[in-house]
């Protein structure tokens, strides 16, 4: 590990450490480190605290990570990253027309009379093709997470993530390091063995040291590491990757994506299904039209049976373990699966799901939400230590063991150094070498001088973690409602950020403003079953004017393909999130288009449909396999 003090300095997560303590009935006393003062040379020094936990200190709060993550996917959506100039392209989510072997099966168009070719001769034989079932288990293998220990810039991004949003894990992985931190201190002890010289005369020397081995300590090691990889590793994965698939999504349905991804990302946002516990193996009871495109399953295959239908031999047990749990403890969760359509090619898919409670919190449901998500894995997107493996194993080496001496390195002090903790350097800097020179007494003031700032949290102040969250859902769907189908069409299950008083079982065009026209084509959407995206003037209790909004409305089907729940997902309109719509004459909402409305094939084959407001002619797409519709060949795009 190349981890320079000064980049560890940076992490620090003490006070969750702290936190997590802090409800036990006798909480621990401060840390020794943050007692510390200038001392003088007729003072001792204090006790030094010699866990890694010193150097792992949060750097800033969970809000303020957390809006910082919400910030950098807002800044995403037209392809700018925040602080640069350049703009960065936001990654291709799906691998969908990518053949493993490299074959692209190109059509022969030049007119040879020699030849009878119609397509490209197919390629030289390639020794490595490509495996996505091989590229997902290097994504969550040991040697993923060894790439990310060696690099500093890494392992700060790994850490920073368990400080924020997995405090829980803090402990194991200061275990691990202060672990890590005793075998690379016995690794140095043997290097000053191994340069023991013998001295002549004396024959007790003659006779070379035996290097010191601790096997309980290299197991423990061992089996901390293998916890990081099989619990920390994939949870790491799988939130990097929702701020991706969150920006991408919030890009498609705001319709600020590019031309060439939106062909890329047809149906992202629109894989849904519903379960429900209270039958025996928590069958699944209504499904989008696009998760049977997805996983190639027909309607009449997926109800009634469980999910696990979509696992085979590649996918991780450790991830359907956390899934069951987490469905068995009611709680929401996310997790990135190797899982097979029927015709048996595997695909990743990144699953986020929630219970949905009723009024008196009994979990009646669990809303599922999936995107595929083998795009990423494939092209190392927005994941530089799997491109790291990667390129490792093409040139046929593994990636430095963090227990074992680094021989790149070859330096075991190095080592260790870059896991001292800020008292230990402290003790270093103050009598490193002491016993070599002649110290004065100023000289150990100046040093002390200046102590490290200190991050001082009340406990009380850090919002406690719940054990349950009733249908929360990450990234672009923490913003949802369950909507009943025409003609009730209400509101039956919302997200949290939505579920305010009275909100449940309330008329979901009440939350719509406009025109009594805008209504009207919105209710007959709904009624034809037609899935739909739409920018509205949306209401809420206390604002009357209302925001503009963008809605991602859904059918999920069920028996005899009758919709059975509207999912409607719910957007900021980024553009413009501070305007308003006017409340008198100028700007009107747009209208909805409807299948009733004047209709007419466009060149591309896609189907259009006219209406007219103010003069002005609207046009809206219906997606028939195209790029700017929604996605189903059911839905329309509006806006």
């Amino acid at each position: 590990m190349t981890m320079s003090t000064a980049e560890t300095g940076s992490l620090d997560l003490s006070s969750l450490h702290d936190h997590n303590n802090a409800t036990s009935e006798h909480p621990p006393p401060p840390s020794h480190q943050s007692q510390q003062r200038p001392v003088s040379s007729t003072t001792s020094d204090p006790p030094v605290n010699y866990s890694t936990d010193a150097l792992l200190r949060q750097r800033e709060d969970e809000d303020a990570e957390d809006a910082m993550s919400s910030s950098v996917a807002s800044s995403r959506l037209n392809g700018v990253v925040a602080g640069q100039t350049a703009t960065k392209e936001l990654p291709k989510l799906q691998a969908i027309g990518e053949l493993d072997n490299g074959d692209s099966y190109d059509l022969v168009t030049e007119d040879d009379p020699a030849s009878f070719n119609l397509v490209s001769p197919p390629p030289a034989e390639q020794t490595d093709t490509f495996s996505l079932e091989d590229q997902t288990q290097a994504l969550f293998s040991r040697s993923h997470l060894q790439v990310i220990f060696a690099d500093p810039t890494l392992l700060l991004k790994f850490t920073s993530f368990l400080g924020a949003h997995r405090p829980q894990s803090v402990p194991i992985l200061v275990h691990y390091l202060d672990s890590l931190k005793s075998l690379r201190a016995i690794h140095y002890a043997n290097a000053i063995c191994e340069g023991l010289d013998p001295v002549e005369g004396h024959d007790f020397t003659q006779k070379p040291v035996k290097p010191t081995i601790n096997l309980a300590l290299e197991d423990r090691a061992h089996r901390a590491f293998d916890v990081l990889v099989t619990e920390e590793l994939p949870a790491f994965v799988t939130h990097q990757y929702i701020q991706i698939v969150s920006a991408s999504i919030t890009a498609r349905i705001t319709g600020a994506l590019s031309p060439h991804l939106r062909d890329a990302s047809d149906g992202l946002a629109e894989v849904f299904c519903l379960t429900d516990p209270s039958r025996p193996d928590n069958p699944i009871v209504f499904a989008s039209d696009e998760f049977n495109r997805t996983t190639q399953y027909g309607m009449g295959y997926v109800l009634g049976r469980n999910c696990r239908f979509l696992q085979g031999p590649g996918t991780n047990p450790e991830s359907v373990r956390r899934l069951r749990d987490a469905v068995k403890a009611g709680k929401q969760h996310q997790e990135v699966f190797l899982n097979y359509r029927r015709d048996g090619s595997p695909f990743v898919n990144l699953l986020m799901i929630a219970p949905l409670a009723d009024s008196r919190g009994i979990i009646r449901y669990h809303i599922g939400a999936q995107v595929d998500v083998s795009g990423l894995v494939k092209h190392c997107s927005e994941m530089d230590s799997l491109q790291k493996l990667m390129d490792l194993r093409a040139r046929g080496e593994d990636p430095p063991a963090p227990e074992q001496p680094n021989p790149e390195k070859n330096d075991e002090l190095r080592e260790l150094s870059e896991m001292l903790n800020q008292g230990e350097l402290n003790i270093i800097k103050r009598h490193g070498g002491k016993m070599h020179r002649e110290v004065a007494e100023e000289d150990i003031e100046s040093t002390s001088s200046q102590q490290p700032r200190l991050l001082l949290k009340d406990p009380n102040t850090v919002a406690p973690l719940s054990a349950t969250v009733n249908g929360r859902l990450s990234g672009v769907y923490q913003n949802y409602l369950l909507v009943r189908p025409y003609p009730s069409l209400r509101i039956i299950f919302a997200s949290p950020a939505q579920r305010l008083p009275g909100i449940l079982q309330s008329p979901f065009l009440n939350k719509i403003g406009g025109s009594n026209r805008v209504l009207e084509e919105l209710t007959v959407a709904f009624a034809e079953g037609r899935g739909v995206t739409a920018k509205v003037r949306w209401i809420s209790r206390g604002d009357e004017q209302g925001k503009n909004k963008w809605i991602h409305c859904t059918p999920l089907v069920g028996l005899q393909n009758q919709i059975g729940v509207w999912m409607v997902v719910i957007v900021d309109d980024e553009q413009s999130s501070t305007e308003r719509w006017p409340t008198a004459a100028g700007r009107l909402p747009p209208s909805v288009a409807t299948p009733e409305r004047d209709s007419r094939l466009s060149a591309n084959g896609q189907r259009t449909f006219a209406s007219s407001q103010n003069g002005q002619g609207h046009h809206y797409e219906a997606n028939g396999g195209g790029s700017i519709g929604s996605g189903s060949f059911t839905s329309l795009r509006i806006g």
